[in-house]
Order: structure tokens, then C-alpha cells, then sequence
């Protein structure tokens, strides 16, 4: 949800409850409008007050000063303080949201699951991102039927859907140079790396075309591509990396791999609103194209310095105290301070899109993260076994 459409939700008294959700879980500034908002539900105003935020609670206690007894107030009893995030097991790793994203709860998750419970009850169906929010002035609003209004939100939304659809396959049509959809199998991309960078406008370097980052030089004549899908906000990720990622770097070493890392941001809604994923992601692609060297190094420097979800993530100066301490230049990580990764983030959201939107990514209950391709193929084994990986890549290469 774009933020211009956040600010006309809250300003709109018959804003969908569900609309009201997507804004207080994107935008906590806003959270105090939405919680003196009059379509707020109770369950959503009692996440609201478990936030802890001094303005929500002055909002929701002008609401229940206002309201007749009994009306508006949260519903005790609620989570007052955060629980800590428990990191999950090696079973479940991260899903991409769906479109319908909730908004981070307090307290967090204690597993990664394709769809975790909401924390507050789902009222009606969900707010699409993408197809915006147009409201008309109040008094005509009210003035309206609510059969009325649910078909111009209907036209609205479908009509903005439509143009939406259309901008992605123009951008997919100019990041290919083809007109092939940005949903084609990875294995199309990952086949020939040697074709040199990616056509993407802002790429970096050493971006392959399937929107990738080589690790190193990438060895032609290496007889596997492996191809590693990181959010590394993700958890599972990290230990993806704590087991296999010493494994892969002297495979690559060796010549018998070439590897490839594809940083994606599918969970920046659990950064307090910081991007860390986004952030991140850029900062990885930054390195690659300024320091391509050093670039495995920082991005297992990245996924062992790892933040838990729900916090704000490491700042940029953070994020440029673990390059430097993973070797990369000093010119690169003073870049990395002043906030230049983000040159790189409208790229880390068009490869986003592109390996979330390619079936031939999705497990069974959809995209997730780790992802590891072969040569093409994505590899269900089990990657917690630090010799599963590397007895499939060596039986790839016979």
C-alpha cells in the first residue's frame, strides 16, 4: 500500500476494516488514526493497544471516553509486552506473504508457517495491494448506499488491478529484451550465465540475467550452477548458510560449482518498518557490483550477523560495520554508511517479483525461502544435512 493511500484510509470513515489492518501493520506513525477510526474492530484495537505506542494509547483512551460503555474499548486480555522470537526448525521455511499481507503482530511467531494466524480477527476479504484506495469526498459517501459503494471499490479496484497487471508485463517485457513473462522457469535464466549481465536497467555488475549475483568470479567452465534464493531477514536462511555455506564456497573454489545468490526482500513488514530486508538485499547487490570479491564474504558476514524478525534490523552504518569487517574495501563500505546501497533498490524489488511470481520456485506451499536451484531445477532435499547438498551437486555434475 502506498502511503498517500494509507493517509486516505484513515481520513475516510468508511474505510474497510481490512484496509484499516494493511495500514496500521505497514504504517505504525499511523497507527493512532487508526485506532480512533470508527471502522476499527475490537480485535484490531486490541492489538493496537498491545503496541505499547503512548499516542495509540491516548487515541483508544479519547475512544473509550467518547464512545457509550462497553463500545470500542480493546478486548483484555491482550499481550501487553512482546514475547521474544523463537527462531523456527529447519522444517518450515520462510513463505512469501501472500498479497493480502497482515501486519506484524507483537510477540512475533514461533514458527514460519506458509500462512501464520493473524493476530486479531480477519473481518472480510482482503485489501489488495497494488489495485490503491480511491475514496470520493465523506459527504458523498455518505450519502451512499453500502451496495453502492462496495461496486465503485469493486470498479475502482479492478480497473486499478488491470493497469496494474499491465505495468508488470511492460516492465518484464523491457527487463528480458523479449517478451517472454517474468514467470518463466529459472532454469531459462540460470542456463547460460555467460551471457554476461543482466539487461535491467541499474543492475548490478554482476548480476546474471535471472536477476542473480554471482559469487566471485563464476567460472564458466564449472560443470554446476547452483542458484540460492536469501531473505536475509529470514531466519532459516541463516542457517541454510551455518551449514552449507562453507561447503559451497570451496566447492566454487575448486571450479566444480559456480554459485549464485539471489538476495529478494519478501520480509521487510518484519523491520518495524526499517526495509532491513530491502536494505540489506541492496547492500549485498552494492558489493557485488563495487567489490565482487569480497561479495560471498559479506553475504555470509550478513546472514551470520542476522537480526531477529520484529526488530528494526541493522542500521546502514551496522550493515557497513559488517563489510568491513568481511573485507570490503573501504571506499565500498563508506558508500555502504551513506546509505548508497539504496542505487540498487528498485532491483532487488523487480528480482523480488520475479522469483516470488516463477512457478518453477514454488514448493508446495509456495515460494520460500532458502530456495536452492541446480542447474535449473529447484532441489527439495534436505539441506540440513551439511552432505545432502553436496552429494546432489556431485551427482548433477557426473
Amino acid at each position: 500500500m502506498l502511503r498517500d493511500e494509507a493517509l486516505r484510509a484513515v481520513q475516510d470513515p468508511a474505510a474497510p476494516p481490512t484496509v484499516l489492518a494493511q495500514v496500521a501493520g505497514e504504517f505504525p506513525d499511523l497507527r493512532p488514526q487508526v485506532a480512533a477510526h470508527p471502522g476499527a474492530y475490537p480485535g484490531l484495537l486490541s492489538w493496537l493497544a498491545a503496541g505499547g505506542d503512548p499516542a495509540v494509547d491516548a487515541a483508544l483512551a479519547a475512544r473509550r471516553a467518547s464512545a457509550p460503555a462497553g463500545y470500542g474499548a480493546p478486548t483484555p486480555p491482550y499481550a501487553s509486552h512482546p514475547q521474544p522470537y523463537a527462531p523456527a526448525p529447519r522444517a518450515a521455511d520462510h513463505l512469501a506473504p501472500p498479497y493480502a499481507q497482515q501486519p506484524y503482530a507483537p510477540g512475533g511467531h514461533a514458527a514460519h508457517q506458509p500462512q501464520p494466524a493473524p493476530p486479531y480477527p480477519h473481518p472480510t476479504a482482503p485489501y489488495v495491494p497494488g489495485a490503491g484506495y480511491a475514496v470520493g469526498p465523506p459527504a458523498a459517501v455518505g450519502r451512499r448506499s453500502s451496495a453502492q459503494r462496495r461496486a465503485r471499490v469493486t470498479l475502482v479496484s479492478v480497473l486499478a488491478g488491470l493497469v496494474l497487471v499491465l505495468l508488470v508485463g511492460v516492465a518484464a517485457f523491457l527487463a528480458t529484451g523479449s517478451g517472454s513473462p517474468s514467470a518463466e522457469p529459472v532454469g531459462q535464466g540460470a542456463a547460460d550465465l555467460s551471457e554476461g549481465p543482466a539487461p535491467d536497467a541499474g543492475a548490478p555488475g554482476s548480476a546474471t540475467p535471472n536477476h542473480g549475483l554471482l559469487a566471485g568470479a563464476g567460472d564458466e567452465s564449472a560443470p554446476v550452477t547452483v542458484e540460492v534464493y536469501v531473505d536475509y531477514m529470514c531466519p532459516v536462511c541463516g542457517q541454510f548458510e551455518a551449514v552449507n555455506g562453507e561447503s559451497l564456497a570451496a566447492l566454487r573454489e575448486a571450479g566444480s560449482v559456480r554459485v549464485v545468490f539471489h538476495p529478494i526482500a519478501i520480509l521487510d513488514r518484519y523491520s518495524q518498518g526499517s526495509q532491513y530486508s530491502t536494505r540489506a538485499a541492496s547492500s549485498a547487490a552494492l558489493v557485488a557490483d563495487r567489490a565482487p570479491d569480497a561479495f560471498q564474504d559479506f553475504h555470509a558476514a550478513l546472514l551470520a550477523h542476522q537480526p531477529q524478525e520484529g526488530t528494526a534490523g541493522l542500521s546502514d552504518a551496522q550493515i557497513a560495520d559488517v563489510a568491513r569487517a568481511a573485507g570490503v574495501p573501504a571506499d565500498v563500505v563508506a558508500e555502504l554508511a551513506d546509505g548508497g546501497a539504496a542505487e540498487f533498490a528498485p532491483w532487488v524489488a523487480t528480482a523480488t517479483q520475479a522469483a516470488t511470481s516463477d512457478p518453477a520456485l514454488a514448493g508446495p506451499r509456495g515460494f520460500g525461502t532458502p530456495t536452492i536451484v541446480i542447474d535449473g531445477e529447484r532441489w527439495a532435499g534436505d539441506w540440513s544435512d551439511a552432505q545432502s547438498l553436496v552429494q546432489a551437486i556431485e551427482g548433477t555434475s557426473v
